[in-house]
């Protein structure tokens, strides 16, 4: 397969430079924000898997939960399979080439084969806010086991010299971020002309099927974790942040009506350096979170969440938060401890096949003893996605709002402020501030995806670092301050085939009122990001 590839590539050397001026009419960009599927570089298969559940297609699947491996896309294909031979559902031309192109790029594990190897390799050409600079992106992962037990090894990295993240095109477009306080670790070293080796995920997983089609899935080394009903970013533990580094178990348990999965992880975060100018101690920073997720009957799901952040000089791991069942809240109320613990709720419902409606509400701080006079420190979002049978699917519409409301992500104690390297764990438009998006996407084709988008966003002088110090926050107004307004317009080409020349071209402009919270200062800017590769499935 390997020397097939190459020979095609040589042959055709003097077009291949040629077809770039081409795909640069056919490319679009390309936005997930669920961790990719294992080896699927540019999130499409996440976005095909969404849209043809929004579609009917593929019935209900645990969405809000993830990263979803190459085994559970697998059995999500077979059940849709399933629905259609049954005639539950009625499938559009273009949803039928999105399910076959999904079965190319499964079928080893369709197949259940026992052991199986797969290595990718993406060179890749960058082009962002005037610079330009390969770069490559690579992964192995090795199954080997059967139906019953199965173990998987897995590693990816990213070579470039631009910042890394977990979209390189989406990044360029995300709201600056809000200050944070400075890490005390280092996430990764500046190499030869400002490379950055980084491995992005690298783990070790272990699935089990001890009876019936219950499954207890078992992961350990780095990973992302996104829990939430958007497509976008969630308001609670989303992919914003680098990988976690840690220990992270799931069960899946068929129900008389529906599936429930549980999951539970607990992660070491970045340390920080704590210093009033009397007092200075590096804080050791740990994360423990658990979930359940409950899909009812391919039209409902919804879900619940509960986690902790905890750190501090001399901090080690509370064994007490590494267990999966017991309630944080009321181990740190009988511990008299002042550790961030959240919760979360999110739901979707699908009334009929091309609709689906979602949101997602998290509680920092939430004040049920009538007495308090304390704030609530809440943030939320809703949206709806649509897909018109009348344009066969390819069409499809997305609005989304998203509230962040003041003291959300912070903390008294500044060790345990919700963030991960320098970045929101949650959602990147932080504290203080909301967002409205309306998207527009059409299916050319199974590869090739057009889209536009509009953004308003608003920023109060707020942020992450700000603490609540009994301020008289009723007549706080929202957002605070002089307040920051964008409006952006993008739109953009994707092309994404399995294998062979993939690319995206993206155009944006923003134009911004209060920057930097200065009354009457404007900005505009334009953004260009281009990216042109090749992906190798050896």
């Amino acid at each position: 397969m390997k020397s097939q590839f190459l020979s095609i590539a040589y042959k055709k050397s003097t077009s291949f430079l040629c077809s770039i001026l081409l795909f640069l009419l056919l490319n679009s960009f390309s936005i997930h924000a669920a961790p990719n599927v294992p080896l699927n570089f540019d999130g499409w298969v996440i976005e095909t898997l969404a849209k043809l559940e929004v579609s009917g297609v593929t019935g209900g699947f645990h969405r809000h939960s993830l990263p979803l491996s190459r085994a559970d896309v697998a059995k999500i294909i077979q059940h849709a399979e399933t629905r259609i031979q049954a005639g539950e559902v009625t499938v559009s031309t273009v949803d039928r080439k999105l399910l076959e192109k999904l079965k190319r790029e499964f079928r080893f594990e369709l197949a259940q084969t026992k052991q199986k190897t797969d290595v990718r390799i993406q060179p890749e050409l960058r082009f962002a806010n005037k610079k330009i600079a390969p770069a490559l992106q690579s992964g192995l992962h090795y199954t080997v086991g059967n139906s019953k037990h199965r173990l998987t090894v897995h590693s990816e990295l990213e070579l470039s010299n631009f910042e890394q993240g977990t979209d390189f095109v989406e990044r360029f477009f995300l709201p600056d971020a809000p200050p944070l306080l400075k890490s005390a670790d280092q996430r990764y070293e500046r190499w030869r002309a400002d490379y950055v080796v980084d491995f992005k995920r690298s783990y070790l997983q272990y699935l089990m099927i001890p009876f019936g089609d219950a499954e207890i899935d078992l992961l350990i080394g780095r990973d992302f974790v996104f829990w939430g009903a958007s497509l976008d970013k969630s308001v609670g533990i989303s992919d914003n942040s680098p990988p976690f580094e840690l220990i992270r178990l799931t069960g899946t348990f068929p129900c008389k009506f529906g599936t429930l999965k549980a999951t539970a992880f607990s992660a070491q975060l970045d340390s920080t350096w704590f210093d009033d100018g009397t007092t200075r101690y590096l804080a050791k920073r740990y994360l423990s979170a658990h979930r359940i997720d409950y899909q009812f009957s391919d039209w409902l799901e919804i879900g619940a969440a509960e986690w902790v952040l905890y750190g501090g000089d001399v901090q080690s791991v509370e064994w007490n938060y590494l267990n999966p069942v017991i309630p944080y809240y009321a181990v740190q109320y009988n511990a008299k401890k002042d550790d961030n613990i959240m919760f979360s709720f999110d739901g979707a419902v699908r009334p009929i096949d091309g609709v689906r409606l979602y949101a997602e509400w998290v509680a920092d701080d939430f004040q049920y003893n009538p007495n308090t006079d304390d704030p609530h420190a809440v943030t939320w979002l809703t949206g709806i996605e649509w897909y018109p049978q009348l344009t066969e699917r390819q069409l499809g519409i997305h609005t989304e709002y998203v509230r962040v409301n003041r003291w959300a992500y912070t903390h008294l104690v500044p060790d345990n402020q919700f963030t991960h390297f320098g970045a929101m764990i949650g959602h990147p438009i932080g504290t203080d501030a909301d967002i409205f998006t309306f998207r527009v996407s059409y299916q050319a084709t199974p590869s090739a995806v057009l889209e536009s988008r509009f953004r308003h966003q608003r920023n109060g002088e707020a942020n992450i670092t700000d603490r609540f110090y009994g301020e008289d926050y009723q007549n706080i107004p929202f957002p605070s301050g002089v307040v920051e307004r964008f409006s952006e317009i993008r739109i953009g080409w994707k092309y994404r085939p399995t294998t062979g020349v993939k690319g995206s071209v993206n155009y944006a402009w923003r134009h911004i009122q209060n920057a930097a919270h200065a009354a009457g200062e404007t900005e505009q800017e334009h953004r260009f990001v281009f990216l042109f590769a090749y992906a190798w499935k050896l």
